[in-house]
């Protein structure tokens, strides 16, 4: 995952058991810098695109993420469009 290294840094300091990625997402815009925001975007989108190693996601982010969202293509999306939509 070195090449996602703000996906991992929200995994860890807020996208833990029991807290909505959304809510996640939400916590994570208000609280990090726009240089972090912007870097935690790219990767996402990245990974929208397809660029990510399956069996890998599922080691480090978990399966419950694939599972809720049918692959971690379409959980990127998703927390795309979280982001789109905040407002703070």
């Amino acid at each position: 995952m070195a090449h996602y290294p703000e996906v991992m840094y929200w995994k860890n300091t807020y996208g833990h058991p029991g807290v909505l990625d959304k809510r996640a997402v939400e916590t994570f815009m208000d609280c990090e810098t726009a240089e972090r925001v912007s870097g935690l975007r790219n990767q996402l989108y990245a990974i929208s695109q397809g660029k990510y190693d399956d069996a890998l996601f599922t080691k480090l982010l978990g399966p419950d993420r694939k599972q809720r969202h049918g692959t971690y293509q379409d959980w990127a999306k998703f927390m795309l469009q979280w982001m789109a939509g905040y407002k703070s």
